[in-house]
């Protein structure tokens, strides 16, 4: 299983894409994070009907990593990867929390009420603007932050595993680092952080054969993470991709002993 970092949690579109060509079949993802980042109203990807999508990915990958990096944002990354099918279900998992929100859910050889998506068409100065967003006549909507985003089924980890045993979709991992500690949260209690890698194991635990994990570090656009933990926490997560995954990264030496002596200190 390959593993990449990133800063912001946006820059895994080009790679989630990459394995969608690569395997040919929509990616399943499991998503450890705090935040859902289901937010729309994200430009559309420069892809036209009719063209062989694989194909057309495959030569794009320049523009896309543009596009990623600079067209949408750690929010809203995610429609534009179930507008175009490389996403068929994604499972967030925060550590906080003992439940799983699935957006869609993989049923065998098949996915169930992923959310939907819609092109927005306006015109500003004579140009015409097209936005992803989500599609509301066929999916279930909530609001957030004055936002409307897909309402998840609330799960738990034994629906979870079942989901994924029955499956043969690639299974993709996205460990954003905030899911184990945010900004607001100097004042954790002693041994959280830890708390929350043992639910973040027994999650990936259920995870036979990832095919590929991705890391965000999330210090931009603004820090998301203590920029004093981050490579702390990276070490820790890289630590548990090891382990339960098999992935072939080099890792780091670090303990979550060192974690919690950092927090201590501040």
């Amino acid at each position: 299983m390959q593993t990449v970092i990133v800063d912001s949690h946006n820059e895994v579109l080009l790679y989630w894409i990459r394995e969608y060509c690569k395997h040919k079949m929509p990616l399943v993802v499991v998503r450890i994070d705090r935040h859902h980042d289901m937010f729309s109203d994200c430009p559309r990807l420069p892809a036209k009907e009719g063209r062989n999508i694989f194909d057309y990915f495959d030569r794009m990958m320049p523009a896309i990593y543009e596009y990623a990096r600079r067209r949408l944002n750690e929010g809203n990354f995610t429609c534009p990867a179930f507008h175009c099918g490389i996403l068929g279900s994604l499972y967030h998992f925060d550590p906080r929390k003992e439940k799983i929100d699935a957006y869609g859910r993989v049923f065998r050889e098949e996915f169930l009420d992923a959310p939907k998506t819609r092109i927005k068409s306006s015109y500003a100065g004579g140009k015409r603007i097209d936005l992803m967003e989500w599609d509301g006549a066929s999916t279930r909507l909530r609001k957030q932050n004055g936002k409307l985003v897909p309402a998840p089924q609330s799960i738990g980890v034994r629906a979870f595993e079942v989901d994924l045993e029955e499956s043969s979709f690639p299974v993709v991992i996205g460990f954003d680092l905030d899911g184990l500690c945010t900004t607001d949260e100097r004042d954790l209690a002693k041994g959280a952080i830890e708390k929350r890698l043992d639910r973040v194991k027994s999650l990936l635990e259920c995870i036979s054969a990832p095919v590929l994990a991705c890391i965000a570090r999330s210090q931009t656009p603004r820090a998301y993470v203590p920029p004093d933990l981050v490579d702390e926490l990276q070490d820790a997560a890289l630590r548990l991709l090891e382990m339960k995954c098999q992935t072939h990264y080099a890792l780091p030496i670090a303990t979550t002993g060192s974690i919690r002596e950092a927090f201590q200190a501040g």
